[in-house]
């Protein structure tokens, strides 16, 4: 009799052990998927920041390229105020650094 108790027992055990198991499974599996969907969604973003910034960039150095050629063209036309200017601006630059 105690030895049937101890069988029925020690079957309980293990069929909890396996189910416990196969819930930990389950769970792990689970986990992992969600990492899975994190992790893609991570690298979605990152990608789209990637191009709105590669885009921008394109644009900002297009305006900077116009804005030099702008300036490049208006010390051209008027000569004496650029020296006057650069002048003036190097000045207060020295002043600047005797502080």
């Amino acid at each position: 009799m105690a030895s049937k108790l101890r069988n029925d027992a020690e079957k309980t055990f293990e069929d909890q052990i396996a189910e416990l198991k196969s819930e930990l499974a389950s769970v792990t599996k689970k986990l992992s998927e969600q990492g899975s969907a994190f992790y893609d969604d991570a690298r979605e973003n990152a990608s789209e920041t990637y191009e709105n910034l590669r885009k921008r960039g394109r644009v900002a150095a297009r305006e900077v390229r116009h804005q030099a050629q702008v300036v490049t063209e208006t010390a051209k036309e008027n000569p004496l105020a650029t020296a006057a200017l650069v002048a003036g601006i190097g000045l207060v630059l020295a002043l600047l650094a005797r502080r």
